[in-house]
């Protein structure tokens, strides 16, 4: 066995087994039928034989057309081996977690020497809020597997149409994951641009990107009559977007703005007949448009202090919602992690400039996350897809680049 191959399981091991320490502390004080976001849930209907619902606000089951399959698909794929059990899911995700700290490497070895690009995957083995996404019953982690391994094939064989295909397969899931990524095709036509790729290869792309996706379209648009991906944009233009900018101009709390939202809106993420659902979802769109123009500045600034809490939010929260019993959160640690966060992100604003050309690829991934889940709600939750390409480019920044392409 090679120094490297001994290396990356190490890298793996310690993420594993960090995890697994923090889940064996935290599991007695965990809720045992936690539903997160009701992906358990659908989980539990996908496999009574009942389909893609969930119980909507009003005490109905309805169908789901807000959330995207295949995290439910996931968890209900772990009752059918072993049952519904909390503490199984969490432990496939510890396993996953490693995996992920190996993809990294796998990423970073692209541009750096294998002894840094080891420090890269150490960092996402270690970093506090990875370690505690991993305890959280929602996608962030198999969102991050799916998305990061696209990226390796991407950054590895992106002179290869068949690795522009699993490029695309694999940022397809991640779209079925969350909804957030349905728009990364826009980034490989960028670098299929910049790259000066072949026409072919984007097309490549496009065949392993939207069979799947127009699968689920197909499948909204049997329920509801209208061909989309999911609602999840205009829930969270209005429960995010709206309702933080409103709050801020109001001077109240953003949680009673959402909640008068909601009231007097209603909710898109579930389905109940056409009229109706039709009608939430243009007054949904239009009360979100008619808030957000009517404060641009607000607006961009609640925009630019949800950037700033995605990046250097500490999560001291993470499991709150979890718990049989909330715990006061830590007051030491929180401020020297958003410190440390600080440096990371210099290092890797430095990392860009080192690997020049080569940092298209994460950069421009990067930029696209961020952007699209900032907000005014937005919270540590969203940065760990991001984590491992703030890792890779921290490295370089700190170490230099020694690119190799």
């Amino acid at each position: 066995m090679s120094h490297r191959t001994k290396m990356c399981i190490a890298v793996f091991g310690v993420a594993v087994m960090v995890r697994l320490i923090c889940l064996a502390y935290w599991m007695p004080r965990l809720n045992p039928d936690v539903d997160m976001d009701s992906y358990r849930s659908l989980a539990r209907s996908v496999v009574a034989g009942n389909g893609f619902v969930a119980t909507g606000p009003d005490g109905r089951e309805m169908p789901d057309v807000g959330r995207t399959p295949l995290y439910p698909l996931f968890l209900a794929g772990l009752m059918k081996l072993s049952g519904d059990r909390l503490g199984v899911f969490l432990t496939v995700q510890c396993v996953l977690w490693g995996m992920i700290s190996w993809l990294t490497i796998l990423l970073a070895a692209r541009w750096l020497s294998w002894n840094r690009a080891m420090a890269a995957g150490l960092l996402v083995a270690l970093d506090p809020n990875a370690v505690m996404r991993g305890l959280d019953l929602r996608t962030e982690t198999l969102f991050t597997l799916v998305v990061l391994g696209g990226t390796c094939a991407l950054a590895w064989r992106n002179e290869r149409s068949w690795g522009w295909f699993w490029t695309g397969l694999l940022w397809s899931l991640a779209s079925l994951c969350r909804p957030i990524a349905v728009w990364l095709w826009a980034v490989a036509l960028i670098l299929t641009i910049i790259w000066h790729r072949r026409v072919a290869c984007f097309a490549m792309f496009l065949i392993g990107f939207l069979p799947l996706l127009g699968l689920w379209m197909a499948r909204n648009a049997a329920v509801t009559g209208q061909w989309f991906f999911s609602t999840n944009a205009a829930d969270n233009l209005l429960e995010s977007w709206a309702a933080g900018v409103d709050a801020d101009r109001r001077g109240v709390d953003v949680v009673t703005t959402r909640d008068e939202l909601r009231h007097g809106v209603g909710t898109v993420e579930f389905f109940d007949d056409r009229d109706s659902f039709s009608n939430r979802l243009q007054n949904s769109l239009h009360t979100s448009r008619r808030i957000l123009l009517s404060a641009p500045l607000i607006t961009l600034k609640e925009a630019a202090l949800g950037w700033g809490k995605l990046l250097l939010g500490p999560g001291q929260r993470t499991l709150e919602p979890s718990l049989l019993k909330p715990e006061p959160p830590s007051r030491w640690w929180p401020p020297l992690y958003s410190v440390a966060l600080l440096v990371v992100l210099v290092l890797s604003t430095v990392g860009v400039w080192k690997l020049g050309h080569s940092a298209l690829l994460p950069g421009i991934l990067l930029l696209y996350f961020v952007a699209l889940a900032g907000g005014p709600v937005s919270y540590s939750r969203y940065r760990v897809p991001i984590t491992p390409l703030l890792a890779v480019l921290a490295v370089a920044g700190a170490c230099g680049s020694e690119k190799k392409t």
